[in-house]
């Protein structure tokens, strides 16, 4: 248990990962609201094509909001290079995937398995997203550590 409060403590408990959680949240904010706005607007008969393209737009908008903010407040590298965007760019894209499968994985379970009527309570669209970001915010935080400390050192 003390390792494990330890890890804690040295990865988590830090004005870096609160920096980052606070531009997450406002990320996340970003991503709820593009989201919303896709999944009533785009007009898409398939739930599932429908919750995967309003996640994708919506995921695209907030990381472009999320890679300057981490770059200027969390990270802060030396120096920003196009290897750097193009990295971390990447490592968005692999996210935009796994969280748009999330999403749409979610979107089925509140669907079909939990009855949750998006019609009645236009609210429930946003819990597959939501989960699926909350998920996957420690992974990020870790990859983008490491992408930013890698690519910094690299001359591009």
């Amino acid at each position: 248990m003390t390792k494990i409060w330890a890890f804690i403590k040295t990865h988590f408990l830090t004005k870096k990962f609160l920096t980052f959680g606070i531009i997450g949240v406002i990320n996340t904010g970003i991503h709820l609201l593009v989201y919303s706005i896709c999944y009533n607007l785009i007009p898409v008969v398939d739930d599932a094509a429908l919750a995967f393209i309003s996640n994708s737009l919506a995921f695209i908008s907030a990381s472009v909001f999320s890679y300057f903010a981490n770059a200027i407040f969390t990270f802060k590298p030396k120096r920003k290079t196009t290897t750097q965007f193009t990295v971390v760019m990447a490592v968005y894209l692999t996210r935009l995937l796994i969280s748009s499968l999330l999403t749409s994985g979610f979107n089925f379970i509140c669907i079909e398995w939990l009855k949750l009527d998006y019609v009645l309570n236009p609210i429930f669209k946003l819990i597959p997203p939501f989960f699926a970001s909350a998920l996957l915010i420690p992974i990020a935080y870790f990859a983008l550590d490491w992408v930013f400390k890698k690519t910094d050192k690299e001359i591009d």
